[in-house]
């Protein structure tokens, strides 16, 4: 499937791609899908933790978004949880007792006042002047964000004091992991064949790029099971955590314990994914990064997630903790778990792409979703339409 997928559409011109802007220029049922890409729908070369949740969402949105490059401008929570994020990465660039409230405003400040006039977020706060036309900056508007954006990272606050973390966490901050995963899960890292590393990515194995980025990684001291304490006399041993900050509400866990279940299951995905891809990497020797901490992790140390959400139903801050598994065999089984379901969505996506009938990427019924905006641009039949 790969060979004959990657040669027939080796050649896709992206030179006709329409931007947002262009798309919502166009009249409704303006559009045909012959005029994106030269009319062919392009294969993707990689997947991303979150196009693969689209399309598991919205294959039609997936389409539009990740194939025909359409995507959806930075909202304002976008940019607040991107310079959010960034403030708190350069946090611990400061020595430990300047890790302050004030210092992390400062950062917050400082990186917004850099990039607030830059294309992708110029946009924000302008509005049209009626009598003028021209467009005005509501630099009220701004000011409330902002004041929102530094009243989440008081927050973060609760979760932690970053004047306490204790040397070398974190070990990594805001590193890309990516590994060519196998289509067979069962040679992959976690499975129970896995292929011996080779320094050849040609190996004859049908694989899939997937990549993302990583908060943050930290060590983390763990008690033994009482079995373990028992025979081996360890008090505690280190385990790597890998963390991700959220400044989207957490989830409400008002539901049956299976419904909870699930919705912890579906928040923490992204972060298992992550696990997945350092697993993968370090078995394949390919575990590099800028501060050369990540050689120094074991497959065996990886085991613990955490989502750091700055707020809450009712404002404050909480965390969600999740365990991979006490042992190697339990993580694997997760992991594989993982592994499979993301072979199933490369797989997916192939298949609608080999068919190049965009009628074939259906769209969801979340009334929030991107697809509803775009589709009506299309002309009616030219995409897949449940109404």
């Amino acid at each position: 499937m790969r060979s004959t997928v990657s040669t027939l559409y080796a050649k896709t011109s992206k030179k006709s791609l329409m931007t947002y802007a262009d798309i919502l220029l166009q009249a409704d049922g303006a559009l045909h899908p012959s005029a994106i890409s030269d009319g062919i729908i392009p294969k993707p070369k990689t997947l991303s933790p979150s196009a693969a949740a689209e399309f598991k969402a919205c294959p039609q949105s997936y389409l539009f978004q990740y194939l025909y490059g359409i995507r959806q401008p930075t909202t304002l929570p976008l940019a607040k949880g991107s310079v959010c994020h960034s403030a708190l990465e350069q946090l611990f660039d400061l020595q430990p007792d300047q890790r302050t409230i004030p210092n992390l405003h400062n950062l917050f400040r400082k990186e917004w006042s850099k990039e607030r006039m830059s294309t992708q977020y110029q946009h924000l706060f302008d509005n049209e002047d009626e009598n003028t036309g021209r467009f005005v900056r509501d630099m009220e508007a701004e000011r409330e964000w902002g004041d929102a954006a530094l009243g989440l990272l008081d927050n973060y606050y609760q979760l932690e004091d970053p004047r306490l973390i204790p040397q070398p966490n974190p070990i990594e901050r805001e590193i890309w992991v990516q590994s060519k995963l196998t289509l067979d899960p069962r040679k992959g890292s976690t499975g129970s064949d896995p292929i011996p590393f080779t320094n050849n990515d040609d190996d004859g194995e049908d694989r899939f790029l997937m990549r993302g980025i990583v908060d943050r990684l930290d060590y983390v001291a763990i008690p033994p099971s009482p079995r373990d304490a028992f025979a081996k006399g360890e008090l505690q041993r280190a385990a790597v955590r890998i963390v991700d900050y959220k400044t989207g509400k957490a989830p409400d866990f008002k539901y049956s314990p299976e419904t909870n279940h699930r919705i912890a299951s579906e928040n923490m995905w992204q972060l298992k994914i992550y696990a997945l891809l350092l697993r993968e990497m370090i078995a394949n020797g390919k575990n590099n990064s800028k501060s050369g901490n990540l050689k120094n992790i074991s497959a065996q140390d990886l085991r613990l997630l955490r989502l750091m959400y700055l707020t809450s139903k009712d404002g404050e801050a909480r965390y969600l903790d999740f365990d991979l598994g006490a042992t190697e065999e339990e993580r694997d089984e997760t992991l594989q778990e993982v592994h499979r379901e993301l072979v199933d969505i490369w797989e997916g996506i192939l298949s609608l792409v080999g068919t190049q009938d965009a009628k074939e990427f259906v769209h969801c019924d979340r009334k929030f979703c991107f697809c509803h905006k775009i589709r009506r641009k299309f002309e009616y039949g030219s995409l897949y339409n449940h109404s």
